[in-house]
């Protein structure tokens, strides 16, 4: 009797577990708490997609490019903007990524949840890489001329 019960309560804990990860949900994420993360002033939330783009801002207004996240991966990887851009990472991901510098503390975004997205101006020319403090395997560059 004992056995039945454990097998049949085993059962139930696999057919649940199979049916979080297959479904197309998110009602099986847990929410994180965001609410004592604050960004740099500098900073705000948005997206772009992954391959290499060069952007030249106009000079009567600010120019800005928006990278895509998306199936864990920035879109474009790599880009080259002028100085004075702002690039927008848009998460179109199911789950939640970052924007953090690989070295220093330049990029330091809040965890972007899926639909946010985070904002960022540069302003000194040099080339930052970038990856998901979540998902290191997630990478992008960003190179700033003047």
């Amino acid at each position: 009797m004992k056995k039945t019960f454990v097998i049949i309560v085993i059962l139930v804990v696999i057919i649940v577990g199979i049916y979080l990860v297959t479904s197309n949900n998110n009602s099986n994420v847990t929410p994180i708490d965001t609410s004592q993360t604050t960004a740099p002033v500098t900073q705000s939330q948005t997206t772009t997609t992954t391959t290499s783009t060069t952007v030249t801002p106009n000079t009567s207004t600010a120019a800005s490019v928006s990278v895509d996240i998306r199936n864990f991966s920035f879109s474009p990887a790599t880009l080259t903007i002028k100085s004075g851009t702002k690039v927008t990472w848009v998460n179109n991901d199911t789950v939640a990524h970052t924007i953090t510098s690989d070295s220093g503390n330049l990029l330091n975004s809040p965890i972007i949840s899926s639909g946010q997205s985070f904002d960022f101006t540069f302003t000194t020319v040099g080339s930052v890489s970038y990856h998901c403090a979540i998902h290191p395997s997630m990478k992008g560059t960003v190179t700033v001329e003047k």
